[in-house]
């Protein structure tokens, strides 16, 4: 257990605090919020190793503990919690990946079939929500949502076919090495 907290504050440490003190203009209350979390990893490690997705595991502890602080702190001032606190977005990527992705992936995504490649550049790249996409294409709600898992699952075996990739135990990428052309 002990190993496992050690490795979750070794790889998301600054992941958690540069979003927790996003949202907390305050030095002492991001730490004070921050060791909530780890308070929180250590009573749900169980449920943290089992999980698929660690990272968003962890960003659903950050958010709750933000949004607890607010709903206390508006106990004392007033009751309501900021708009923009009610969900804890990822920080924003100040590198080129943006860039790389859309040079790199947009061909890929553009090899998918229409109804795929329209979803995902809808949604990935146009930023548009499921629900405006499902409007937009006029589909249900759940019928976008599907659209838009399988534009994904096709997506990522495109992604997969091209490149061998390693991860770690948390399903990050570790190493990535192209497929030699005969292979493919």
């Amino acid at each position: 257990m002990e190993n496992a907290i050690l490795s979750i504050r070794n790889n998301f440490d600054s992941y958690l605090s540069a979003l927790v003190c996003k949202k907390v203009n305050h030095q002492d209350h991001c730490h004070d919020i921050l060791q909530e979390v780890y308070i929180r990893v250590i009573q749900n490690i169980d449920k943290i190793n089992k999980a698929e997705n660690v990272k968003s595991y962890l960003l659903k502890i950050a958010d709750n503990a933000v949004t607890d602080h607010y709903r206390k702190q508006g106990n004392k001032n007033n009751n309501e919690i900021p708009a923009d606190l009610l969900t804890i977005n990822e920080p924003e990527v100040n590198d080129n990946s943006l860039q790389l992705a859309d040079c790199c992936l947009r061909p890929m995504i553009e090899s998918l079939e229409p109804i795929y490649r329209d979803a995902l550049i809808m949604i990935d790249l146009e930023g548009l929500t499921q629900k405006q996409y499902a409007e937009k294409a006029c589909l249900s709600y759940t019928n976008a949502k599907t659209r838009v898992q399988r534009a994904r699952q096709k997506l990522k075996e495109i992604i997969l076919s091209c490149c061998t990739y390693e991860f770690d135990k948390y399903g990050n990428i570790i190493s990535c090495k192209k497929k030699s052309n005969e292979m493919l």
